[in-house]
C-alpha cells in the first residue's frame, strides 16, 4: 500500500468514522448525496460554521459517518469500525518497512543480507529506550539493570540472544554484544568494519576528542597507542611504586583513631592522590588537593548528570565543564613546567617526553596528552577506587578469603622483601586473584566506547546494518562465562559466587573475563589496587557495620557498582610499623 492509501485511509478513520470522532453534529445539513453516496463538496464547510446553537451540537444524531458511502452506513457501528480498524492493521503491516523507516531511522536491516537482526525492543520511536536513563539500576545489583532487562527479554526466545541483540539509545539503534568470541570479531576489526563515529557530544565534552578513546584516524589510533605505551611499560608501573606505596600508607594511617570509616572516601582519596601525585606529577599544597579532588569528582559526575548529557549545549558552565577547565589548567602548566625544565617520574613525563622510535621529531601532540591524561585519572581513580570499595565489602563478608590474604603477605614480610613491579605480578597470586574475582562479579556496568558500523556484516548469525551502533557489555560476557557458570546465576553474586580460589586452578579458571576492557590504562590501575590492598590487610582488621551475607544493597548510579554504603568498616585495629619492608 502506498504511502498516500495509507494517509487516505487514516484521514476515513478520523473525520467519518463517529466513534473514532467522538462527535456528530445534528446540523440537518449535512447529508449523505443520494446520489453520490458522498458530501457534497458545498456542504463540508457547515461543520465549522457557528451559527449552530451549543445544545444541537451535543444531541445524539443518527448520521453514522459522514464521509463514507450510505451502504457503508448501513452496517452496524461495531461491525463497521471492525472493519475499519482492521483495514487500517492490514494497511500498517504491509507499510511496516517504512513506517519504521521514520519512526527508528537507520533501523531497518541491510536487503543484501538474508541473516535476521538481533532481537530487541527499540523503545519509543525517535527517542529510543528511555529505561537507559529512568531505569538504570537499582539497590538489588546495582547499575546496568537496564542492560539485563534487555538480556533477560530477549532470552526468553533463545538463549543465545544474551550475547547479541539490539536497542536503542537517544534514538540511534544499536547492536549489544557479549561474549569474547563476538566481541574480538568486532573490535579487533576496528577502523575496518566499525570506527568511532558519531559519539555523544557529552562524551568528548567530557574527555576530549584526541584520546584513544575517540580518534576516528586509523593511522594516528595506533601511533597514539605506540607512543602511549610507553608510559605504561613495567619500568614505567615499577618508577611509580613509591609513589603509590606513599598515597597508601597516607590514607591508612587516617584510620588510627577512627571507630568507623566509609572505604570509599578513603579509597576515592587514596585514587586521587596518585591522580596529582603520579600520573600528573602535580606538588599540591593541601587546600590545594582539596579543590583538586572536587574539581575531579565534579568532572566524573558529569557522566551521569542528565543536563550534561541530555544538554551539551552550554557544558562549559555546568559544574563538569568548570571542573573539566579546572583541571586541563592543570595540566597544561604541569606540561609546560616539563618542556622547561626536563622530565621526573610521573606518568604525564613519559606522555610528554614518548618519541617515535624512527623518527624522534615525532611526539603526541599538546591536546592528545591533555585528553589521554584525562582519560588516565577516570581510569587510575574512579574505577580503581570502585574496585577497591567492592573488594573491602568482599573481604568483609568473605573473612576466610581475608585470613588467606594476610597470610600470604606475613610471608612477604618475613623474606623482608620490598615492593616491585615483579614482586605483585609473580609473588601475589592470591592477591592478585582477590581483585580479579571482584572485577569477574561486579565491572564496569556501562558499554564501554561505543563504535559505528562502517559495513554491514553478520556475527553470531545475525546482521549488523552499516551505521548501527556497536557496543559491549561486560557483565553479561563474564556471566555467560561457560567455566564459571551456574544456572541460578550465583556466580555473580558477591555473597555465594565469590571464589578467588578458582583463579589459582587452570580447570576453573574463568575464560571470558574483559573488566575494564584493553589498552595501557590497565596496567595503572592494577598496580595501585594491588599495592593498597597488600598494605591494609597487613595492618587492619575490620568488621563491616551495615553489610552482611543476609543483607547487600548497592548504589543505582556509579560507573562501576559499589556497595550503598560505600563499605563502612568498624572494629579498626591498626597494626603500626608492619609496613617497615615497604
Amino acid at each position: 500500500m502506498a504511502k498516500t492509501d495509507l494517509i487516505q485511509l487514516v484521514l476515513l478513520l478520523f473525520l467519518g468514522c463517529t466513534a473514532v470522532t467522538g462527535f456528530s453534529p445534528t446540523c440537518s445539513a449535512i447529508q449523505a448525496s443520494k446520489t453520490s453516496g458522498f458530501i457534497v463538496g458545498d456542504q463540508v464547510p457547515q461543520f465549522a460554521r457557528p451559527q449552530y446553537p451549543p445544545t444541537q451540537l451535543r444531541g445524539h444524531t443518527t448520521l453514522k459517518c459522514a464521509l463514507l458511502p450510505n451502504v457503508v452506513t448501513k452496517i452496524s457501528p461495531p461491525v463497521r469500525n471492525a472493519i475499519l480498524f482492521g483495514t487500517a492493521a492490514v494497511a500498517v503491516y504491509k507499510n511496516r518497512r517504512g513506517i519504521s523507516k521514520v519512526l527508528y531511522p537507520g533501523s531497518l536491516s541491510d536487503p543484501d543480507f538474508s541473516e535476521p537482526l538481533p532481537e530487541g525492543k527499540l523503545g519509543c520511536p525517535l527517542v529510543g529506550n528511555l529505561g537507559i536513563i529512568f531505569d538504570s539500576g537499582d539497590n538489588e545489583n546495582g547499575p546496568g539493570k537496564f542492560w539485563r532487562k534487555q538480556a533477560a527479554s530477549v532470552a526468553k526466545s533463545d538463549e543465545s540472544n544474551r550475547k547479541i541483540f539490539k536497542y536503542s539509545m537517544f534514538g540511534k539503534p544499536v547492536v549489544m554484544l557479549a561474549g569474547m568470541k563476538n566481541i574480538k570479531y568486532a573490535f579487533n576489526s576496528e577502523f575496518k568494519r566499525i570506527k568511532t563515529g558519531g559519539i555523544l557530544q557529552t562524551f568528548t565534552n567530557l574527555f576530549g576528542k584526541e584520546n584513544l578513546l575517540f580518534v576516528q584516524d586509523q593511522d594516528r589510533h595506533q601511533y597514539m597507542r605506540k607512543l602511549l605505551g610507553q608510559s605504561m611499560t613495567p619500568d614505567a608501573i615499577g618508577k611509580s611504586i613509591p609513589a603509590l606505596v606513599k598515597g597508601a600508607t597516607n590514607q591508612i594511617d587516617t584510620l588510627k583513631n577512627s571507630p568507623t570509616a566509609q572505604m570509599e572516601e578513603i579509597l576515592t582519596a587514596f585514587t586521587l592522590d596518585v591522580a596529582w601525585r603520579q600520573i600528573l606529577g602535580l606538588d599540591l599544597k593541601d587546600d590545594e588537593i582539596d579543590a583538586f579532588n572536587k574539581a575531579t569528582e565534579d568532572w566524573i559526575g558529569g557522566i551521569t548528570n542528565l543536563r550534561v548529557i541530555l544538554l551539551p549545549a552550554g557544558f562549559e558552565n555546568t559544574k563538569a565543564g568548570k571542573a573539566l577547565n579546572y583541571l586541563t589548567e592543570k595540566i597544561e602548566r604541569k606540561i609546560d613546567d616539563l618542556e622547561q625544565n626536563g622530565p621526573d617520574e610521573s606518568t604525564m613525563s613519559y606522555m610528554v617526553y614518548a618519541r617515535d622510535e624512527d623518527d624522534s621529531s615525532k611526539r603526541l601532540s599538546r591536546q592528545e596528552i591533555i585528553d589521554n591524561a584525562l582519560l588516565l585519572i577516570l581510569a587510575g581513580s574512579e574505577t580503581a577506587a570502585s574496585t577497591l570499595t567492592v573488594t573491602m565489602l568482599a573481604l568483609g563478608l568473605h573473612k576466610d578469603s581475608l585470613k588467606k590474604l594476610k597470610y600470604e603477605q606475613a610471608e612477604l614480610i618475613r623474606r623482608g622483601e620490598d615492593f616491585t613491579r615483579s614482586i605483585l605480578d609473580k609473588d601475589c597470586p592470591y592477591l592478585d586473584a582477590v581483585i580479579k574475582e571482584t572485577m569477574r562479579i561486579k565491572p564496569l556496568a556501562g558499554t564501554g566506547a561505543m563504535r559505528f558500523a562502517q559495513e554491514t556484516f553478520t556475527i553470531d548469525g545475525k546482521q549488523v546494518p552499516k551505521g548501527y551502533g556497536v557496543a559491549f557489555n561486560i557483565g553479561q560476557t563474564h556471566e555467560l562465562d561457560p567455566v564459571v557458570r551456574v544456572s541460578d546465576g550465583s556466580h555473580m553474586d558477591i555473597v555465594k559466587g565469590f571464589k578467588p580460589e578458582r583463579w589459582l586452578d587452570e580447570t576453573t579458571k574463568p575464560t571470558e573475563y574483559m573488566p575494564f576492557g584493553y589498552g595501557p590504562r590497565y596496567n595503572l590501575a592494577m598496580a595501585e589496587m594491588k599495592i593498597f590492598l597488600a598494605l591494609f590487610v597487613r595492618r587492619v582488621d575490620f568488621d563491616l557495620v551495615n553489610m552482611s551475607a543476609d543483607h547487600v544493597t548497592w548504589k543505582k548510579a556509579s560507573i562501576i557498582p559499589k556497595p550503598e554504603d560505600g563499605a563502612v568498616i568498624s572494629e579498626i585495629e591498626i597494626a603500626l610499623g608492619v609496613c617497615a619492608h615497604t
